[in-house]
């Protein structure tokens, strides 16, 4: 449902999204964004405000017998209020349910009146432990105080809790590199770089992390060299770090789309030309690391199987569907790029076959689709997909004047950025059409 909200900062009125029911099966893409921090969050259009609204919720997951309700304390409920709303959240869940899927345990919701013990509880269904949320608020405060400390005290630090800074650790003071990057703070950078330059190369993780970035470096300057990753190069690759497992991984996650059947034939190649050499070290870690690349390739041979005949069953459910807004609805969960790829694979061969009605009908759930889409995305982003498909000048001009408060130096950067994602994927055309249209937009700035 949307409510209405006014900004406190400036006083613009806007809608904003608010979900309260939460299912892990049904609604997973809500809990991904619960996860995220980006459920029920509310930003002004105008100045750029907001935060995270407070709002009853509720949360289940039938594969944890979890159902349990937050009741944010900023709502000021007596008690009457909080039993009624929480009456209703309840009925409101049970009603979505089929009748096979109701438990007794739902009659009697949790209640959470904490946030973060909402959240916590909503991580362990995701394998995140109390203690490991306990870690990383041990690792975050570690890593505050080594950002303010001098070089004496990050010495101990680093040798008395080098156990705490894993990748984990590291990953945190990225975000805090990212976050003075673009406040544009030149003191804090410098801090931060130092800082992480230490980390890279006196600990034992960062050491690993080092290789497996020089090595990912090499490999993806070669491919571009070469004009994109083949089996053959990361064979190679491979070959050469052979002996650092941790650097081979990260290789082999970088180069999974070269995992084909000419990279088994290189690689077999290799181990053969290993046992002639007598180096038996050599063949043993091959042959270990080709056993398991098999499982890992067939693993993802049959994965990709079945989430394209998953889509192909979920396409044919929607096309047969009376009223295909309702069937996309209601099927919203399945709509991801596996769904997408044989949605236009089939339009293709309907194209192909020039079976037209096919092709309409295809057609149509694909614009349907992306309507949705283009809906839930942030007004400046809407208005500049309108400008890119206009066919008219006189058309643009208008869109700018009935969305005049949104024709702003940051509609200018959001163009930049496309521009140069649009030229990085050789797409001419509307690189084109974005260059007219921020060439339109600075006029009126």
């Amino acid at each position: 449902m949307y409510t209405q909200i006014t900004c406190p900062q400036c006083g613009t009125p806007y809608t904003a999204e608010v979900h309260q029911v939460v299912d892990s099966k049904h609604t997973p893409q809500l809990k991904q964004q619960l996860l995220s921090g980006q459920l029920n969050v509310a930003v002004c259009p105008n100045c750029g405000a907001g935060g995270q609204m407070a709002t009853m919720m509720a949360f289940h997951d039938a594969d944890y017998d979890m159902f349990m309700v937050y009741v944010p304390q900023e709502l000021n409920l007596n008690q009457v209020q909080r039993e009624q709303m929480i009456g209703q959240l309840t009925k409101q869940v049970m009603d979505d349910l089929p009748p096979e899927e109701r438990r007794a345990y739902m009659f009697q919701p949790q209640i959470m009146l904490n946030w973060q013990t909402f959240m916590e509880k909503v991580l362990e269904t995701e394998g995140i432990t109390p203690e490991m949320i306990a870690r990383q608020k041990r690792q975050s405060e570690l890593l505050q105080t080594m950002i303010r400390a001098d070089k004496d005290v990050q010495d101990v630090l680093i040798k008395e809790r080098a156990s705490e800074i894993d990748e984990t650790f590291f990953a945190m003071l990225q975000q805090f590199v990212d976050m003075a990057s673009q406040m544009q703070d030149n003191q804090q950078m410098v801090k931060l770089t130092n800082l992480r330059a230490r980390l890279m190369t006196e600990t034992a993780v960062g050491q690993r992390m080092e290789q497996q970035q020089m090595a990912l470096h090499k490999l993806s300057r070669e491919a571009k060299k070469q004009g994109g990753l083949t089996p053959a190069m990361l064979v190679n690759h491979i070959v050469a770090n052979q002996e650092q497992p941790h650097v081979v991984d990260a290789l082999v996650m970088a180069g999974q789309g070269a995992l084909q059947y000419e990279f088994f034939s290189l690689l077999t190649a290799e181990i053969e030309k290993a046992e002639k050499a007598g180096d038996k070290a050599a063949v043993s870690r091959l042959s270990d690391l080709r056993a398991d690349l098999l499982k890992l390739y067939e693993g993802m041979q049959q994965q990709s199987k079945d989430m394209m005949e998953a889509a192909m069953a979920t396409l044919n459910t929607i096309l047969a569907a009376p009223d295909k807004n309702q069937a996309l609805a209601e099927n919203a969960e399945n709509i991801d790029d596996a769904f997408m790829a044989v949605l236009v694979a089939r339009m293709q061969e309907a194209d192909e076959k020039n079976d037209m009605a096919q092709f309409q009908a295809l057609n149509e759930i694909h614009n349907l689709i992306y309507s949705q889409m283009e809906r839930t995305l942030p007004p400046h982003v809407q208005l500049l997909n309108q400008l890119v498909r206009s066919d008219s000048p006189e058309e643009q001009a208008q869109l700018l004047n009935e969305n005049e408060a949104f024709v702003s130096d940051e509609l200018i950067q959001l163009i930049d950025q496309v521009m140069e994602q649009a030229g990085e994927q050789g797409q001419d055309d509307l690189n084109g059409r974005l260059q007219s249209v921020k060439t339109l937009i600075q006029t009126r700035l």
